[in-house]
């Protein structure tokens, strides 16, 4: 499989970054008519430097000019090597100790050094600026990377450079290759009779024509028509390779730089981001506890606020690392754990921070040390604990998105031996599984205990007062509990096993007389309101015994202001049977036998017929 790398070209403006370019692959990457006019890069420019079949390697020219510092940030993300370009009749100038800073910030470390211009100077005047640009290499921790000197023009070392990349590129370790496809979008246009396209650097995986898409934030499918590498036509893009890619079922006007092509949703789209962050060594003035910065992550610049949990400014004479805190975003951004960010003052403009994230679907968390302990936890913990913490946090997540918020394989994440599968696809903790089913007893038992008379609790009633959890974890917790047989589930309500409806102590007697006061009255029953007129019932408590007395059978809904006691509808039947003789009776029968009237006579054989005891066929009723 061909090996894939990308060189970012950083450097001040005018020390002969597009020159150097041209000078190593023939192409002169100031494509603009304004670049051309100006003579300065305003976008990144793109070139091949070398590919056969094992190995292909491009560069980006970044632009150097302090207004473009955004061109440059997203130009540099997704590298694997940088050379710095270094004039030598100028030595380091801001924007390259920027750049440094920036590539520092996003973890680019491995480079190589260049002097441009070397034949426009004497040598004992580069020997000065050799020197300090040699001390300031140092302060900034470069000073072991290789240094060559040439001229663009003259094509002086440009020969030697060139072999000493591809000699520092076949060093490079292989990387774990990633199955998710992503490739933040540096550029969008429309080309008339092919659509929409869309140029980038592939961070991750690879795509092949034909293949769906998703582009992110805003989640729409699109389909890949075409690929293109350096003006080529390809059947397929992978990681560190520069691509255009006409894509269909989307306007050009519907994507903006910063939007994110992906090949399935297991990249987070977020507008709170749980960060590590270190400071530039020299900032002007002080970072206040959330001041708005603007956010470069890949190729995306939003504005947000710097939310600190320990602090509530940070002076411009610290230089701090590792401070843990959160990116509140005004605006959502495609993001992973692990991925590299720069954070820069809008105003006065300057470079400030950056680093890496710890949790792209971060949550909003107190101010305290206990969250910064949490923080650094889930940066620096071990595999069990970094997926404790997330699924402490999200409940439930499919192992692909534990493994993308861990920075764990799948492997790491199966031999901890800690989750719990809830559904086909979701897993929680489980110790969280645990603990959960016992708050659901608990609520259950604590449900008895308040309304004994009650079957159980309504399944609904479950949800609400959980509803803190989703709703996946609380179905498979019932059917768990169920199986287990520790709760039963009837028709809507859920009682524990070994719990069953009973008067509550405090009113047990009061009750007793009620029921026995409905027993007496037989059938010429009153209002089921009236046989608590003199008593000192609750009206909560009378609804209960209402309901329990059906769900006891001891009695049965008469009509629609009364109950009426199963005693005496038992005793009826016994009288009615020993007086109808015959398989059939009429009302007439039942009236004599009985001696009802209508009132009483009617809800009591529709009663009968309800029970399943009698049948009603035209003008007589038959025994069942």
């Amino acid at each position: 499989m061909q090996k894939n790398f990308t060189i970012g070209m950083a450097g001040h403006i005018d020390h002969g970054k597009t020159a150097l370019t041209k000078a190593l692959t023939g192409t002169f990457t100031d494509r603009l008519k304004e670049e051309q006019e100006r003579e300065i890069s305003i976008e990144p420019g793109f070139a091949s430097l070398y590919e056969d079949d094992e190995l292909a390697v491009s560069i980006i020219d970044v632009p150097g000019h302090e207004r473009f510092i955004r061109q440059m940030i997203a130009g540099v993300a997704g590298i694997d090597l940088f050379i710095l370009v270094i004039a030598a009749d100028e030595g380091m100038m801001p924007q390259t100790k920027e750049h440094i800073e920036i590539l520092s910030l996003l973890d680019i470390t491995d480079g190589i050094i260049v002097f441009t211009k070397i034949d426009e100077i004497d040598e004992e005047f580069f020997e000065l600026v050799s020197l300090d640009v040699q001390e300031k290499l140092e302060s900034f921790k470069l000073s072991h990377l290789p240094i060559y000197e040439v001229d663009s023009l003259s094509g002086r070392g440009i020969t030697e450079l060139k072999e000493g990349i591809l000699e520092k590129i076949n060093n490079f370790k292989d990387e774990t290759p990633s199955d998710a496809f992503r490739l933040p979008i540096d550029q969008v246009f429309t080309i008339t009779g092919q659509g929409t396209i869309v140029r980038g650097t592939v961070f991750d995986g690879e795509v092949q024509e034909g293949d769906e898409l998703i582009l992110l934030p805003i989640g729409k499918k699109v389909r890949v028509r075409q690929i293109e590498r350096h003006h080529e036509r390809e059947k397929t893009a992978m990681k560190g390779q520069r691509a255009a890619i006409n894509i269909s079922d989307i306007s050009h006007e519907e994507i903006k730089r910063g939007d994110v092509l992906v090949s399935n949703s297991t990249f987070s789209v977020s507008d709170r981001l749980d960060v590590n962050l270190s400071f530039v060594e020299h900032i002007k003035y002080p970072i206040k506890q959330r001041q708005f910065v603007k956010v470069h992550i890949g190729t995306s610049e939003v504005m947000g606020r710097v939310i600190f949990f320990d602090r509530n400014q940070i002076s411009p004479e610290e230089r701090l690392s590792n401070v843990y805190c959160q990116l509140e975003l005004e605006e959502k951004v495609v993001a992973n754990r692990g991925d590299r960010f720069i954070v820069r003052r809008p105003s006065p403009a300057e470079t400030i921070g950056g680093g890496w994230i710890i949790d792209a679907q971060a949550k909003k968390h107190r101010f305290g040390k206990q969250t910064v302990h949490k923080l650094k936890q889930k940066s620096e913990g071990t595999p069990r604990e970094r997926i404790e913490l997330v699924l402490k946090e999200h409940l439930l997540l499919s192992k692909e998105n534990i493994a993308r918020l861990t920075s764990l394989t799948l492997e790491q994440i199966e031999d901890e031996r800690i989750l719990r599968q809830v559904t086909k696809d979701l897993y929680t903790l489980q110790s969280t599984y645990e603990t959960f089913q016992e708050k659901m007893i608990t609520l259950i038992k604590q449900y008895h205990e308040k309304y004994p008379m009650r079957q159980g609790i309504n399944k609904a009633e479950i949800l609400s007062a959980l509803d803190e959890y989703p709703e996946a974890l609380i179905e498979s917790a019932l059917q768990n509990l169920q199986t287990k047989e520790k709760v039963l589930l009837e028709q809507q309500f859920v009682r524990l096993v070994d719990i069953k409806p009973t008067l509550p102590d405090a009113w047990k007697n009061k009750l007793n007389q009620i029921e026995e006061k409905l027993i007496k009255q037989n059938i010429d029953v009153v209002k089921w309101d009236e046989l608590f007129l003199q008593s000192d019932i609750p009206e909560e408590i009378q609804k209960d015994f209402y309901y329990y007395l059906l769900l006891k059978k001891r009695a049965y809904i008469f009509d629609e202001d009364r109950l009426i006691s199963a005693k005496a509808v038992h005793r009826a039947i016994t009288t009615l049977k020993n007086d109808t003789s015959e398989e059939t009776f009429t009302l007439q029968q039942a009236r004599n036998s009985l001696h009802l009237t209508r009132k009483n006579l009617i809800p009591l054989l529709e009663l009968l017929d309800e029970l399943g005891i009698t049948e009603r066929i035209d003008n007589e009723r038959r025994w069942l």
